[in-house]
């Protein structure tokens, strides 16, 4: 790249002259970095102030990353391909971490776009990495990361990526389908991560089972799946599908989930206009039916008998479409190959991976638990980020 391009770019962390690679998987001294970086975190008070940041400190410790490589059995002849180049989403503040850990572990040398908007998390965290970077320890560890910030320019973006042997991209369809124009290395390796969408699957009469302080502690954790990010991760659940016809547990679940929006959610005016806009172009624009039940402008639930998810788009800032089910397999008609996660509770992982192979669904990747909407791991949308990113040395 040329050196009036470079100007263009500015460097958060690290520098052009990233170390040849590639590079062991899992490679120990990588481990040892990312259990340093899970240490100032979760030491951290101005990370302490957000749960993004405390839940990826807690994620990369070594006994997580150690916990990681041994689902991998078949690692012992395996290496980086060389350089990745990662454009990471401008609405996911940690999502930058997360893809520089898995290109670090699969033994490659890191190329990072860091998210255009100027969100605390991304710089306090960078200033971590700033810190360690200057020790002796970690110098040669440095050497395998750039992180970097440029005004949107097809023309640098294009250069990137004629010299990664990878390329990772959290982003809009819009996005991937711009990356994909752009001329890239024979071998080089695509990860495109596109629009999707999330849904959250309740059992109401298991629901009405829990005592009051289990119901606040399941909606605490709804809350954070949700409300952390306004409902932009493409994990975090836009829908809540009953289960059951315990309406009486339906409606304490809501109460109880408002309660805690009054007390922690805090919606700018900006947020505010987004969202009314959102809901206008939903109700109106598409011409759909919907009943609002409107707990609080932060919390509103909408009822259709006539719902499409094929192009949907979320709405966000605490707005949940609501659909009550006879049973698990009239789900079908709601799900699409955009259909990412399936946070549940009250009824079982086996169910709804059982109903999956049944209806031969394409969509839904993930099954987890109410409250782990946000676990990065290295199996994404299908696809095991790790193994994609290295290569077999064969023998």
């Amino acid at each position: 790249m040329s050196t009036k391009m470079n100007k263009k770019i500015k460097v958060i962390v690290g520098n052009f002259n990233l170390k040849d690679g590639p590079h062991d998987v899992f490679d120990k001294d990588i481990i040892l970095l990312l259990n340093e970086i899970s240490k100032e975190v979760l030491n951290s008070s101005k990370c302490k102030k957000f749960p993004d940041l405390v839940s990826f400190g807690f994620w990369c410790r070594a006994s997580n990353i150690k916990a990681i490589f041994n689902n991998y059995s078949f690692f012992k002849n395996r290496m980086g391909r060389g350089s990745v180049l990662h454009i990471t989403p401008s609405n996911v503040p940690t999502n930058f971490a997360y893809s520089m850990v898995f290109g670090l572990l699969s033994g490659n040398n890191n190329i990072i776009r860091l998210p255009s908007k100027n969100f605390i998390q991304v710089e306090v965290l960078c200033n971590i990495l700033k810190k360690l970077s200057k020790r002796k320890i970690y110098k040669k560890n440095f050497k395998r990361l750039l992180l970097i910030k440029y005004d949107n320019s097809d023309l640098i973006s294009s250069e990137l990526s004629k010299d990664v042997e990878a390329r990772i991209i959290w982003g809009g369809d819009n996005t991937i389908n711009k990356f994909k124009s752009f001329i890239t290395k024979p071998r080089c390796i695509d990860l495109a991560f596109a629009n999707r969408y999330s849904i959250s699957l309740i059992d109401s009469n298991k629901l009405g089972k829990l005592n009051s302080n289990d119901l606040a502690i399941l909606t605490k954790k709804f809350y954070n799946d949700t409300y952390t990010m306004d409902q932009f991760g493409c994990s975090s659940p836009n829908s809540v599908f009953w289960l059951g016809k315990n309406n009486i547990a339906k409606k304490n679940f809501w109460f109880e989930l408002s309660k805690i929006v009054n007390k922690k959610y805090d919606l700018d005016l900006s947020g505010a206009n987004k969202k009314i806009s959102n809901l206008m172009n939903h109700t109106l624009g598409k011409n759909k039916r919907f009943k609002a039940n409107i707990k609080n402008f932060n919390l509103i639930t909408l009822k259709s008998k006539k719902l499409s998810f094929d192009n949907f788009e979320n709405i966000n800032f605490g707005t949940f479409l609501e659909i009550n089910l006879h049973d698990i397999n009239h789900l079908r008609k709601y799900t699409s190959e955009k259909l990412q996660t399936v946070t549940y509770y009250g009824t079982e992982f086996k169910s709804i991976k059982k109903f999956i192979i049944n209806n031969k669904i394409k969509g839904i990747d993930r099954i987890v638990p109410i409250g782990r909407a946000f676990d990065l791991t290295p199996e994404w949308d299908g696809v095991d980020i790790i193994s994609t990113l290295s290569r077999t040395i064969g023998v």
